[in-house]
């Protein structure tokens, strides 16, 4: 006979309201749920990629086509320090390490006015601005007229925006390396740069004195630079050719759209796994179920085999609560519109196929699992049972199915809160009829209320919700206005799941 009381809970469940049973539905750590995610959301992935890759592609391509071909050439220097010092009646002149401060100040120096100066005197203004690479946005702007001062710091400044100067680790070599738009220019250019540098050290460090022999032997004191290797023009342009960046954008897209993809899933906090849907309830989640398209009362072989897998293991987490019948059942979801009425009625059938009586009852008030006959008017049902205004007999229709009798919802005009405790007292007179299961369709969670007066007599709890569509804060918000009641949640189901995320996890 239908029991008012509370049963008592399962010994899966500790006192503190935790689930202490194993299994990998149970128990959620946050880089296992974000796999999770990861696998549901894979064909978001895998989209994002493939744009990210086709854009990169086409990116790389344009920058091959509409770049400035430039060529680059190198040449090297080797700084020496020589000083004179006493032996006896003779002086030794040795060489000894630079210091890091004086290989920085010839790098400097390399790039100084001074010596660019030099190489614009020796190759021509007109020539420095013709060999040299430009940016094509300053080529795109205004050209007013200049002086020739003007002219000079414009050719001087990109001089030395394409000169680049470098020690060789932690030698005393430094390289000079002149990008220029030939190849022939680039070499002649480093060399100038070079030789024009050599000059210069060498008229800093000149002694002014009119003793020429003096001159001869103290002009090698000091630091000196020497040329040791000239720039030779290069064989190839600089940068990758438009093939190597096609490839080198299209690796790059791939990598931004999946790291993209992960970073949406990583920030998306709305319910989409069974992992993730068990940590936030504690509670075990039977599974997903797919979505189903228009009103389809006949489904597909996979969708109906996983539909049918669903609901056994949400009976089977019945049953193991208690054996004790008959089992009251409510069925809610996180909001209106998630399919929790008809995953109710698939439940209620499921079983009595199996041969237990089962009473379904629609205690929603907004949805109706079964429509009316035509003609037939407005039913009475569960709120005039439950007023004292109809006999159970006039309002329960027996065998809708096999083995299956609807209540229907009736007409609501107020709550229920007070009047739930007749439900037991009222289906228990009726003794010609002893039902198994009682299946409870209740509102959403968003009317909590109403939910948590229905506790008085449902033993257990499924809720129901839909792929994608509550985020996990809406969840724990309408679970924690359950109260008490949340302590007899058996589990949870995924509804509406698309089949590209059934297939993600392999179930169809």
């Amino acid at each position: 006979m239908l029991d008012a009381t509370n049963r008592q809970r399962s010994a899966l469940v500790d006192p503190e309201g935790r689930s202490v049973a194993p299994g990998c539905w149970r128990e959620g750590n946050g880089f296992r749920i974000f796999l999770a995610k990861a696998r549901q959301r894979r064909s978001m992935i895998v989209r994002l990629a493939l744009v990210g890759a086709t854009l990169g592609g086409i990116a790389g391509g344009a920058y091959g086509l509409i770049r400035t071909p430039v060529f680059s050439a190198s040449a090297v220097l080797l700084m020496s320090n020589t000083t004179l010092q006493s032996s006896g009646p003779d002086a030794v002149v040795l060489q000894i390490l630079l210091e890091d401060s004086l290989i920085q100040s010839a790098i400097e120096m390399l790039k100084s006015g001074s010596v660019l100066d030099r190489v614009i005197d020796r190759l021509g203004l007109d020539n420095i601005e013709q060999i040299l690479p430009r940016s094509r946005f300053a080529a795109l702007g205004a050209k007013p007229e200049r002086t020739g001062a003007s002219r000079r710091q414009i050719a001087l400044a990109l001089l030395r925006s394409n000169t680049t100067v470098r020690r060789v680790g932690t030698s005393q070599v430094v390289s000079v390396r002149g990008t220029a738009l030939t190849a022939t220019d680039a070499a002649r250019a480093t060399n100038e740069i070079a030789q024009a540098f050599v000059e210069e050290q060498n008229d800093t460090s000149a002694v002014v004195t009119t003793n020429a022999a003096l001159r001869e032997r103290i002009k090698v004191l000091g630091p000196t630079a020497k040329v040791i290797s000239d720039a030779v023009p290069p064989d190839a342009k600089d940068g990758p050719g438009t093939s190597v960046a096609m490839l080198l954008g299209t690796l790059f897209g791939a990598v931004l759209g999946i790291g993209g993809g992960l970073g949406l899933t990583l920030a998306d906090r709305r319910v989409r796994s069974a992992e993730q849907l068990a940590a936030l309830t504690s509670v075990e989640c039977f599974g997903y179920v797919p979505q189903v398209k228009g009103k389809r009362t006949v489904l597909p072989g996979p969708a109906a085999s996983l539909i049918s897998s669903v609901l056994r293991r949400a009976r089977s987490a019945v049953l193991e609560r208690s054996e004790r019948a008959p089992h009251m059942v409510a069925v809610t979801s996180c909001s209106r519109g998630e399919g929790k009425t008809m995953l109710a009625a698939r439940l209620a059938k499921s079983i009595a196929r199996d041969g237990s009586r089962v009473l379904l009852i629609d205690g929603c008030r907004d949805t109706a699992i079964f429509s009316s006959k035509p003609g037939q008017g407005e039913m009475q049902g569960l709120y005039e049972m439950l007023r004292g205004e109809v006999a159970p007999g006039k309002v329960i229709q027996a065998d809708i199915c096999p083995n299956l009798d609807f209540l229907p919802t009736g007409n609501p005009t107020d709550n229920l809160d007070a009047l739930w405790g007749n439900l037991a007292e009222l289906i228990n007179g009726r003794s010609e009829l002893f039902y198994q299961w009682v299946i409870l369709d209740l509102p959403a969670l968003t009317s909590a209320v109403d939910v948590r007066a229905a506790g008085q007599i449902i033993d257990d709890l499924l809720v129901v919700v839909e792929w994608g569509r509550a985020s996990e804060a809406q969840l724990e918000q309408v679970l924690r206005a359950l109260g008490t009641v949340r302590d007899r949640i058996v589990g949870t189901v995924i509804n509406k799941t698309p089949r590209r995320s059934l297939r993600s996890e392999a179930l169809i």
